[in-house]
């Protein structure tokens, strides 16, 4: 799941190792590391989180894997400037069409720079993660929520998780593209970069103990959602560090909820757990 920029370095030369970066495009041709190919996984909205919705995202990331040479033994590992919203939701992605071994680069290109690892511009193509036809698409669909599993979590014994800012979750910050202010109904919180210290994954004992102290259980399913899917996948990952193996993303997240006004939100201070 995680790989350190010392042993990225080391083992770089096997040449089974594929860097992902998943930095803007300007970023990967002024300067990454040595044979990187770009992938867009950020600016990607789905269009509805129903199984059509689902199958046609995931049919989407395949198709720019292929088109990158990802996949068989091939073994991506995605980064970013430091670990944050992205590189995670890049391996979500791979995960999510049932490819597996790829990585993150904890703490991204910058401690790979303090590793003395070598830059060079970009070169190639660049692709981006965008929606396709889903029929027949193989995926896991443990990884995905539908906006149907979140409204009725509780008959599936699954707690959501919020880690977007407490601004947002209290409703008194609104992204311009989002229709209303707020949180899902008895949502639980913790801020997605808390999950994170200097760049890189806190330690998992540290993540477990905020989870616990957000009300999450491993006893559970964890539902994460956050704006777009991208927050929601960093914490995907720092929950599973720490130990919770059952947790998806809501990936339309509030984007996709605030614009329905058919379903229920909250707004103002959450209880204390």
């Amino acid at each position: 799941m995680i790989i350190t920029a010392a042993e990225l370095i080391r083992r770089l030369p096997e040449g089974r190792f594929v860097p992902v970066d998943v930095r803007p495009e300007a970023a990967w041709r002024e300067a990454t590391i040595p044979g990187a190919v770009s992938l867009n996984v950020y600016d990607y909205f789905i269009p509805e989180s129903d199984e059509a919705g689902i199958a046609g995202m995931a049919a989407g990331a395949k198709a720019a894997f292929e088109r990158l040479g990802i996949g068989g033994d091939r073994i991506p590992v995605f980064f970013e400037e430091q670990t944050g919203m992205i590189s995670p939701r890049g391996l979500w992605f791979h995960e999510l069409v049932g490819l597996e071994g790829g990585l993150i680069l904890d703490g991204g290109i910058q401690a790979w720079k303090a590793a003395s690892g070598a830059t060079a511009p970009g070169e190639g193509t660049p692709e981006a993660i965008s929606q396709a036809d889903g029929a027949g698409t193989t995926l896991r669909r443990d990884l995905a929520a539908s906006t149907d599993e979140v409204l009725n979590h509780a008959h599936h014994a699954a707690d959501i998780f919020d880690v977007r800012r407490k601004t947002e979750f209290e409703g008194t910050f609104l992204h311009p593209c989002c229709a209303r202010p707020g949180r899902i109904p008895h949502a639980h919180f913790a801020f997605y970069e808390d999950l994170l210290l200097d760049g890189k994954y806190r330690p998992a004992s540290e993540i477990r103990q905020i989870a616990e102290k957000a009300g999450l259980s491993t006893d559970r399913e964890i539902i994460t959602y956050c704006h777009r899917g991208a927050r929601a996948a960093t914490a995907l990952y720092g929950l599973r560090l720490a130990g919770f193996d059952k947790v998806k993303i809501y990936v339309g997240s509030w984007h996709e909820w605030a614009g329905n006004s058919a379903l229920p939100l909250e707004i103002g201070p959450a209880e204390e757990v």
